[in-house]
């Protein structure tokens, strides 16, 4: 790829001084400080496209070394690619030398520092947390409590890793054509696997489970029975008694399966189902249809403050946001 052909049609910013670049960069990723390690004159490019959860942010510069440092915690997943040069980046208390062989990933609620090359060219592969945590939760079936802490240095000779950076590189490419498959809007297809390449290619605190959850047991037939009930109608009041009764176990039983093969109690999963439908409705809504209030009383949800603080703290935005978006 030459210095202008990586995200050309998406590009912000050329031989832009520091300032202008940081000013720039902080509008896509975390506010930072760059402090040029040389006097050279630095300049630098600057490109970046959105798809649905996913933004690509491409910069690269010249003229001297570049030391950034982030001034807030990260909210979301930053993967580091470097296309030319080096990045020493220090993410929590891992050091990871960000070059041809090694990405770097920054999760959320770490601060971190950079010290960029002359001649760096990055390529950052941002994931909103909510979105990749939710998606994880799609593939486990079960609640997702807390950030997902990755490990923060990625073997791209790993072939796993090496096949999500090619996939990452062909996006490029990708939105450099017209007609391709990035271009399809809330239609492609791009998004979901980079989140599920992601999560399977890079060792993280849920790695295990992903690998039980891909070759391990069959859920036992209560609980088939249970979720089934729950999920054909969430709107109802499904207690732990009525669900007990109704698949033939006891109500210990049946906490003790839900623990065990979803991660939470079935009061939780009840939950996450309201809102799971809920949001679903949020984002099919037409302009002067239903109201945050129709919708959350449609999935069972009485109080609608407490629906819509359940509903933040599960997708990271308000339920009126989803709604006018």
């Amino acid at each position: 790829m030459s210095r202008f052909g990586v995200l050309e049609r998406h590009t912000i910013l050329r031989s832009a001084g520091v300032e202008e670049f940081c000013a720039g960069v902080s509008a896509f990723l975390t506010p930072h400080r760059l402090v040029p390690a040389d006097r050279g004159d630095v300049r630098s490019d600057l490109a970046a496209v959105s798809l649905g959860p996913v933004t690509l942010v491409y910069g690269s510069s010249t003229g001297g070394a570049l030391g950034a440092e982030l001034t807030e915690q990260v909210s979301y997943y930053d993967v580091n690619l470097a296309l030319a040069g080096r990045n020493l980046l220090s993410a929590g208390d891992a050091d990871v030398l960000v070059a041809e062989r090694t990405a770097g990933i920054i999760s959320p609620r770490m601060l971190a520092k950079m010290r960029l090359s002359d001649g760096y060219r990055q390529l950052h592969v941002r994931i909103e947390r909510h979105a990749l945590e939710r998606h994880l939760e799609e593939l486990l079936e079960r609640t997702v409590p807390g950030p997902i802490g990755f490990r923060p240095a990625m073997d791209l000779t790993v072939p796993a890793a090496a096949s999500w950076a090619r996939a990452v590189r062909l996006l490029v490419r990708d939105l450099e054509g017209s007609g391709g498959l990035a271009m399809m809007g809330e239609h492609s297809p791009w998004a979901r696997f980079l989140m599920t390449g992601l999560l399977l290619a890079q060792p993280h605190d849920y790695s295990e489970q992903l690998a039980a959850r891909r070759i391990g047991p069959s859920r036992p037939g209560p609980l088939k029975r249970a979720i089934d009930l729950i999920e054909a109608s969430p709107e109802k009041e499904h207690t732990v008694e009525r669900l007990a009764a109704k698949t033939g176990v006891s109500q210990r039983s049946l906490q003790r399966y839900f623990k065990e093969h979803t991660g939470v109690s079935p009061r939780e999963f009840l939950l996450r189902t309201r809102l799971e439908r809920a949001h679903r409705d949020l984002q099919a809504a037409r302009p002067g249809g239903a109201t945050v209030a129709d919708i959350a009383l449609r999935w069972g949800f009485t109080h609608v403050p407490r629906f819509a603080g359940s509903y933040r703290e599960h997708y990271g935005v308000p339920p009126s946001e989803t709604l006018r978006s």
